[in-house]
């Protein structure tokens, strides 16, 4: 029980038991209002106070405006990462383009004709081409052999000279090696392509058939349902980095008047921090104690005069009755006032209450 509490209860226990005079009907309370701490979560510096203590202040009216610049800064970056991934979106939905699968399918004919080139070997005018070169190089050899001859039988006679003969020797072997040449290139052709040769093309035309078989059906399911799940993810963000940015301006969430705000441009607020006490102009309320005696011809909806200290009455209605009883302080009290049971009531004043302050002690009086 707080102190306001406690005194009222004690108001109520001393005036049943030293019979003062006054009347069973009249008691004591102290007037109330509603009242709220606002603040921001996110917190910043102070760019603007825009009410003072004891002005009024209506629904949604800004009261202290932060530095918007860091929060501006991350919405708009987050806004530009979730278009990117929209576009990307997009793009995984409408598919590859016709140019990209055209181009894939060109790429696996040519492959497959590779395969088909390397499979099927050299074509019988190749190889004939080949076994002509043999004949030719044959040819050349029977020639370079009969010039050699025909220098060493010179060279004993002493009508030509050695370096003749070596020339003679180096054309022989040349045209040998040219012929061994023609001969390999003949058996190569007719062996055609080894198999691992052959199965290498095969696999890479497969391969491409495979490239242009996915380009046709189009991005995966999951592919797609990943990326949006990544844009709602993105999106998110920015709808954070948005409410954040609304936070720098700490509005009042009703009609109020100003009781505490103690702020400066350029002070730092912590995130959570209250950095203003608003009394809501709803109906105030009074609460009184009533003995155990008293409460049971009290009724919800009962009318009651309200006469605050230095102003003109005003009614309350009764709108809340406690359950529990409470008792009267036993440190103040006799044995026998320690024994009294009270009961709180709560009447919600109702008429013109703009001349009313929160704390003002009032009597009541009820029917």
């Amino acid at each position: 029980m707080t102190c306001r509490w406690i005194v009222l209860a004690l108001l109520v226990a001393i005036g049943g038991a030293c019979e003062r005079g006054e009347a069973d009907s009249d008691y004591a309370g102290t007037i109330e209002f509603r009242d709220v701490a606002v603040g921001s979560l996110v917190g910043g510096r102070v760019l603007d106070v825009r009410k003072r203590e004891g002005e009024r202040a209506r629904r949604g009216e800004v009261l202290v405006v932060l530095d918007p610049e860091e929060w501006q800064h991350v919405l708009d970056e987050a806004d530009a990462h979730a278009e990117a991934i929209a576009r990307e979106l997009d793009r995984l939905e409408a598919g590859p383009r016709p140019e990209v699968i055209e181009r894939a399918r060109a790429d696996a004919q040519r492959l497959k004709l590779l395969w088909e080139i390397v499979r099927l070997g050299a074509r019988k005018e190749e190889i004939a081409e080949a076994r002509e070169n043999v004949a030719a190089a044959d040819a050349l050899v029977t020639e370079a052999d009969e010039e050699l001859a025909r220098e060493q039988t010179l060279l004993r006679k002493g009508s030509s000279t050695a370096s003749n003969y070596d020339r003679a020797l180096a054309g022989q072997k040349t045209a040998h090696a040219r012929k061994a040449a023609a001969e390999q290139r003949v058996r190569l052709l007719e062996h055609g392509a080894r198999p691992e040769e052959i199965e290498v093309a095969r696999q890479a035309y497969l391969a491409q058939q495979a490239t242009v078989r996915e380009l046709e059906a189009g991005y995966r399911a999951e592919d797609i349902a990943a990326k949006r799940a990544t844009l709602d993810a993105a999106r998110a963000r920015s709808e954070v980095a948005r409410y954040k940015l609304k936070e720098l301006r700490i509005t009042a969430p009703a009609d109020c008047i100003v009781q505490t705000l103690d702020l400066r441009a350029g002070d730092l607020l912590q995130p959570g921090q209250a950095v203003a006490i608003l009394l809501l102009e709803e109906a105030p309320w009074i609460t009184i104690y009533l003995p155990e005696r008293d409460v049971a011809r009290v009724q919800l909806g009962e009318v009651a005069s309200v006469v605050p200290d230095g102003h003109a009455p005003v009614e309350a209605v009764v709108t809340w009755i406690s359950r529990e009883a409470e008792y009267t302080p036993r440190n103040v009290q006799t044995r026998r006032e320690r024994m009294t049971q009270v009961f709180r009531v709560k009447l919600e004043i109702r008429g013109d209450a703009s001349r009313l302050k929160d704390g003002m002690w009032a009597d009541v009086t009820l029917p």
